[in-house]
């Protein structure tokens, strides 16, 4: 069983790294460059070249108050052949006044994949989160989509200990055939995105999404408003890299609103 956990800390008006653990295939690194920007990046490593039979990996994030983290991983998420499953869950909670985005890259079930995804993730009542999810076909190149056994992704969203926001992603390819009507059709990829901020409105994000994506080709997308601050995008395409490069370019954008969200306060502080 692989696991990491990853707590921030606040010095000095900038997010570190307080606590981490991680064990076997994982590693914990950060990667942000410029030392000054209050925003922390991690990427997630992994010795693995993705999951394997009766794989159990567990993931505990926390993020304290006041700080700010974006968390990458390296590469796509592979499942192979698991007869008896493979599994994930992750815990996230963030505090008041903190901030997290997770853009993972796709996630790609090869042929005879049985995989599980748990997420918990837990919101103060002023915590922004910014979340995504792509999922393939499987590896359609070599004549393998929708080959795999089952996926299987639930993500739960609370704010302030009530549910929010919950979606269930539940794919069997032997009972339901992906490629009619009303399903993926000729399409073979999907993308989850979630955004929950309490300090920009949703119809101001909702407006800046729809912006990105028009822009690109192939592919539909719906956008749809949970709250006055929150808002939750569907896509489907045909390329990986299209959908992912697309999320990050959002997200990229939105940690730039973080940013200035906590540089306005530090200024307020200082003052």
């Amino acid at each position: 069983m692989g696991q990491y956990s990853i707590e921030t800390g606040l010095y000095q008006e900038r997010t570190i790294l307080k606590d981490t653990y991680f064990t076997p295939p994982f590693n914990v690194v950060e990667i942000r460059e410029d030392k000054t920007n209050p925003l922390m990046e991690v990427m997630i490593m992994s010795s693995s070249p993705g999951f394997f039979n009766l794989d159990d990996y567990k993931i505990e994030i926390n993020v304290k108050t006041n700080t700010l983290l974006n968390l990458q991983t390296q590469s796509y998420q592979r499942v192979y052949d698991t007869p008896d499953g493979a599994r994930q869950e992750m815990k996230v909670v963030i505090e008041e006044h903190a901030y997290f985005s997770h853009v993972p890259h796709p996630s790609v079930p090869h042929k005879g994949a049985i995989f599980e995804s748990k997420n918990n993730i837990n919101l103060a009542k002023n915590s922004v989160l910014i979340w995504g999810e792509i999922l393939a076909c499987g590896r359609k190149l070599n004549g393998e989509s929708f080959a795999f056994t089952k996926y299987s992704s639930l993500t739960e969203i609370y704010r302030e200990g009530k549910l929010f926001y919950k979606d269930n992603l539940y794919l069997k390819p032997s009972a339901v055939d992906f490629k009619t009507l009303g399903q993926y059709e000729t399409f073979t990829y999907q993308a989850n995105f979630v955004s929950i901020d309490p300090f920009h409105s949703a119809k101001e994000r909702m407006a800046f999404i729809s912006t990105v994506l028009a822009e690109e080709e192939d592919i539909l997308f719906g956008v749809s408003q949970l709250s006055e601050d929150a808002c939750a995008l569907r896509v489907l395409g045909n390329s990986g890299e299209q959908l992912f490069s697309a999320l990050k370019k959002i997200q990229k954008q939105l940690d730039k609103h973080a940013n200035a969200l906590r540089k306005k306060e530090i200024e307020l502080k200082l003052v």
